[in-house]
């Protein structure tokens, strides 16, 4: 019977993907090809940090969100720099961590997600913010893989302090500098320290479900499978 994985088992493959792709694509001469993965593994952080808040969700207590989001300030503070304005509207379905005495949806972990999750989900680049009231534009700059660089090369070499930097490029856009590995990690060592897995099964994962409402997916198995025989599809 088709039914959702465990929550331990999705946690798995999102860590699992990231760290065998970015240690599979260190191994390989970055001379050879231009791709390094940038996109992709931004994407993939974010992914975690959704399954993450996704599971804190589920818990009334809001213990779970509040242990995360302390986790994650004290690897880097920085993830809730206080912005000028509202940045997003958020997700009825989960909430993001932010620090309290900070409306959440000023916080630049909001942001990140916003422009970065909602960008590379959609449109595979990261969304441009442009213009600002004055004209300029902030952009985020996502790094990607070095050659010989693993993960675990990474972790002894010391934090990169050059995540979450800034600076004005030519035409005077704000650039934020995202190294995607550094942006995977904290969230992946906030989880660990929040002790987020070991609450599984109190803490679960409300799975997206389809059909949404009536209108949609209105019909039998027999004739789904009619359909894909009609068009050509084979049997297994």
């Amino acid at each position: 019977m088709a039914q959702n994985l465990p929550e331990r088992t999705l946690y798995d493959f999102i860590v699992g993907d990231f760290e065998d792709a970015w240690n599979a694509l260190a191994q390989t001469a970055a001379a050879s090809f231009g791709h390094r993965g940038n996109f992709m593994f931004a994407r993939q952080a974010m992914t975690l940090l959704e399954f993450a808040a996704r599971l804190c969700k589920s818990d009334p207590t809001g213990t779970a969100l509040k242990d995360f989001t302390l986790a994650l300030n004290d690897i880097d503070p920085l993830y809730y720099t206080s912005l000028p304005g509202v940045c997003c509207n958020g997700d009825a379905e989960f909430d993001l961590p932010s620090v309290s005495g900070l409306q959440p949806s000023t916080q630049l972990l909001w942001a990140l997600f916003d422009l970065i999750r909602n960008g590379q989900a959609h449109q595979y680049q990261q969304i441009l913010l442009k213009p600002l009231l004055d004209g300029a534009g902030f952009v985020i700059a996502l790094t990607g893989v070095c050659e010989s660089w693993a993960l675990s090369r990474i972790l002894a070499s010391g934090r990169a302090t050059e995540h979450l930097c800034y600076e004005r490029d030519k035409d005077n856009d704000l650039v934020l500098h995202v190294r995607t590995e550094w942006l995977f990690l904290d969230i992946k060592h906030a989880i660990e320290s929040a002790n987020l897995l070991r609450r599984i099964p109190q803490l679960t994962l409300a799975f997206l479900q389809r059909p949404r409402s009536k209108a949609h997916y209105q019909f039998t198995s027999a004739a789904l499978e009619a359909s894909l025989k009609g068009g050509g599809h084979t049997v297994c």
